[in-house]
C-alpha cells in the first residue's frame, strides 16, 4: 500500500483547539446573540417610529440572549395594558373609553378627538402589527444572516489560532512504501 503520512505539531495543537472552540460555543453564541438583540432593537424602533406618541414604546424596547435564542420585545405598559400589544394586535371596542387621553392623542395627531373617541368605543384600536415587519425587514435578515457568519468565523478563528497566522509549518511529509 502507498500512502502519504502529514504529520505537523500546528495541525496537532489546531485540532486541540477545535475541541476547546466546541466548549466555548455557548460563549461565542450568547455574545454574537447580544449584538444581534441590539441591532434589531434599533429596526424595532425604526417600525414602530411612525405610530409614535409619547415615546415610551419604543423606550421601553429590550432585548434578551440566553442559550440559543435572543428575545426582542417591548415592555411598556399602560396600567394593565400592554402597550405593544395593543398596537402589534389593536383592541376590541371599548365601550368605557375616557375621553381625555384619546382627546391628548387626537390633538398630538391633529385629528378631531370626538370621532376618534366614537370610533374606539364602537370597534376598537386598529391594528397596527410591527413584530413581523421588523422580522422581513432587510437589515433583520442581514443582521441575521451575519451573525450567523461571525459564529462560525468566532469558532474557526479560535481553532486556528495557535497557528499565530503562520502556514503550516513544521510539517513532515512521510511516503510509504508500496504493499
Amino acid at each position: 500500500m502507498s500512502s502519504l503520512k502529514i504529520s505537523s505539531p500546528d495541525l496537532e495543537a489546531t485540532a486541540r483547539n477545535i475541541d476547546g472552540a466546541i466548549s466555548r460555543r455557548d460563549e461565542f453564541v450568547i455574545r454574537n446573540l447580544r449584538s444581534l438583540g441590539r441591532r434589531v432593537e434599533w429596526v424595532m424602533k425604526q417600525v414602530i417610529e411612525p405610530n409614535r406618541y409619547t415615546g415610551a414604546l419604543a423606550d421601553s424596547i429590550r432585548s434578551e440572549a440566553e442559550g440559543s435564542k435572543v428575545t426582542i420585545g417591548t415592555t411598556a405598559k399602560s396600567g394593565q395594558w400592554d402597550r405593544g400589544l395593543i398596537l402589534e394586535r389593536g383592541t376590541r371596542p371599548i365601550p368605557n373609553l375616557p375621553f381625555e387621553p384619546i382627546r391628548m392623542w387626537a390633538e398630538f395627531r391633529g385629528l378631531p378627538a370626538g370621532p376618534v373617541w366614537a370610533k374606539i368605543r364602537r370597534e376598537g384600536v386598529s391594528a397596527h402589527p410591527f413584530l413581523d415587519e421588523t422580522l422581513s425587514r432587510g437589515e433583520t435578515q442581514v443582521a441575521i444572516q451575519n451573525t450567523a457568519m461571525r459564529i462560525g468565523m468566532d469558532l474557526v478563528g479560535y481553532s486556528f489560532q495557535a497557528l499565530g497566522g503562520k502556514s503550516v509549518a513544521g510539517a513532515q511529509f512521510l511516503s510509504g512504501g508500496e504493499g
